[in-house]
């Protein structure tokens, strides 16, 4: 009896990874959405929409980009999660939206439980910038600055608990400096006050401060990854004033856990495929973007580190919902 048990479990499974594997070699047979947690228009929109055009090349079908911005992100990692793991439905998300979930009571999402990770997709810098009225035109300019001056250098971020505003809080940390932090609900405030000068510093990606910087209205003096961008080669990396500062912002693809595995590897296969194209890499890379493949495991493994150095950030902080 205990045989016969056995015999059909082992073909109960056979069958399962039979019908998987079947699933998968007629995937995709059906338009695929990709879920991004922020507003059009964005970054993060942009670089989906480019991955969503090189997915539908090479897929046969149309992969849509779905904007569900709202809560920080949540609205659009959360719905995500909750979707059939069939592979028609995919996340592009950032290190924000991760740095988001160590906050206690800040979202019922488990990125490590509720995602099945694809691939990492880029990466790149953000720019310490000031206001021209600042006299700092170093960051070990502005360290001296804050410390003559306690609490009186204001940053900008995006919201409490988003990356910028984890900038501020370890650059502070590690240089034993007080910054007062004026959370935005939106990069583009931000930089509007940056700019008119009701605050003095705020950490921007490139593209979204370049046109500033060139005009004047503002002045980069760092880039927060741990060495300078080739884009920028005569801008200091913060790490080389402060050594264990490194901030890397993210984009990464995921899928809704219990995903198969064979979707998922054809999803790393065709996405590594895409972002190992040269022309894609040299266009990205003047704006300080970083493309390259990794494995799944590669990529599960970098979430993991992300979110112990992050959980201790917010940890050490005290950062709370709000």
């Amino acid at each position: 009896m205990l045989a016969f048990h056995l015999a059909v479990a082992i073909a109960l499974a056979a069958g399962i990874a039979v019908g998987m594997d079947a699933h998968a070699a007629d995937y995709p047979a059906k338009p695929v959405r990709i879920i991004v947690p922020t507003a059009p228009g964005a970054g993060l929109d942009t670089m989906a929409r480019l991955v969503a055009q090189k997915l539908s090349e090479k897929g046969g079908r149309q992969f849509l980009v779905d904007n569900r911005a709202g809560a920080g992100g949540a609205i659009g990692m959360e719905l995500g999660a909750r979707a059939a793991p069939d592979g028609y439905t995919l996340v592009m998300f950032t290190l924000t939206h991760l740095a988001t979930t160590t906050i206690p009571g800040r979202q019922s999402v488990d990125i490590a439980k509720d995602y099945a990770p694809v691939s990492w997709v880029s990466s790149m810098p953000y720019l310490l910038n000031v206001h021209p009225a600042v006299p700092a035109k170093s960051a070990a300019d502005l360290i001296s600055l804050a410390k003559a001056k306690p609490g009186t250098l204001n940053y900008g971020s995006t919201g409490n608990g988003s990356i910028q505003h984890l900038a501020g809080v370890s650059f502070s940390a590690l240089s034993g400096t007080q910054l007062f932090h004026v959370p935005y609900k939106g990069g583009a405030l931000v930089i509007n006050d940056l700019v008119g000068g009701q605050i003095q510093m705020s950490f921007t990606v490139y593209q979204a401060c370049k046109a500033h910087i060139e005009a004047g209205r503002m002045r980069a003096i760092g880039v927060t990854t741990s060495r300078r961008a080739s884009a920028l080669p005569a801008l200091p990396a913060i790490a080389e004033t402060l050594p264990k500062f490194e901030i890397n912002t993210w984009y990464g693809i995921a899928a809704p856990a219990r995903t198969p595995a064979p979707i998922l590897d054809w999803l790393n296969r065709e996405v590594s495929s895409i972002l190992e194209q040269p022309d894609l890499k040299q266009r990205l890379a003047a704006d300080t973007i970083d493309v390259r493949a990794t494995t799944r495991q590669e990529f599960a493994q970098y979430l993991v580190s992300e979110t112990k150095k992050w959980s201790a950030v917010v940890r050490q902080a005290g950062i709370k919902n709000q």
